[in-house]
Parts: C-alpha cells; structure tokens; sequence
C-alpha cells in the first residue's frame, strides 16, 4: 500500500472520529440544556407555591392581635369580670 493512502486513511479515521467527539458533545450539551430548562421551571413553580411565606411574620402579627381583642372582649363579656 502507497504511503500516501495509507495518509489519507489514518486521516479520515482521524476526521471521523473527531466528528462523532463533536456530535455526542453537541447531543449531551442539548439534553444538559433541556434539564436545565425543566429545573428552571420547577424553581418558578415552587417560588410560586411559597410566594405566601414572605408574608408570614405579617400574619402573626395580625393573628396576634386577633386573640388578644378577643381575650379581651371575653373578658369584657364575662359575668363578674371587669365593667
């Protein structure tokens, strides 16, 4: 076999393989890409779902303030309790 072939085959081989490196990167890069997407998407959602937890502190404070006007219309209510 003339050198030149033997060249020109190793070459192709070489050519190739490269080819399917850069196909199979290209593929995993996609599907990374894809996942990233879907969990993007699911923080959104559970950022959504718990958007009422920044307002917590808010609602004790308000729920507080809720039972103490009612402690005190109770015993304002009471028989013998304070006129």
């Amino acid at each position: 076999m003339n050198g030149w072939i033997l060249g020109y085959l190793i070459g192709a081989v070489v050519v190739l393989v490269v080819v399917v490196v850069l196909l199979l990167m290209i593929r995993g890069a996609r599907q990374t890409a894809a996942k990233a997407e879907a969990i993007l998407a699911a923080l959104q959602d559970a950022r959504d779902g718990t958007a009422g937890l920044w307002q917590l502190e808010a609602t004790m404070k308000t729920t507080q303030r809720i039972c103490e006007a009612a402690a005190d219309a109770r015993r304002a209510l009471t028989p013998g309790g304070p006129a």
